[in-house]
């Protein structure tokens, strides 16, 4: 979907901009945990975070761990909440453990 498809005035987007203090860009979320944004994302789209067009799962957006919304840009963003943050970062460091992430 390119910027000039997006709904103008869609409530669940525009709903979103006063929490935007407390979402999280999910690139920051793979900086924050010291993973290079490409491979974060494959990893979440490996455990199933991500669908394969990089837009969050039906599972993560009912659990409240992710949701999209207009970056400053006017570009569909994903962002995860403060309950995502500690839940991803929580898999990432299992998979860690695990050995399954290599750095």
């Amino acid at each position: 979907m390119n910027k000039s498809e997006m709904p103008k005035n869609n409530d669940k987007l525009s709903s979103l901009s006063g929490d935007y203090v407390r979402l999280k860009n999910l690139s920051d979320v793979g900086d924050g945990l010291g993973y290079g944004r490409t491979r974060f994302y494959q990893w979440c789209r490996g455990r199933g975070f991500l669908t394969l067009m990089n837009a969050p799962s039906p599972e993560m957006i009912s659990r409240g761990y992710m949701v999209i919304g207009l970056s400053e840009t006017g570009y569909p963003r994903v962002y995860v909440t403060e309950d995502g943050v500690n839940y991803v970062g929580g898999v990432f460091q299992d998979d860690i453990k695990k050995r399954m992430i290599k750095f």
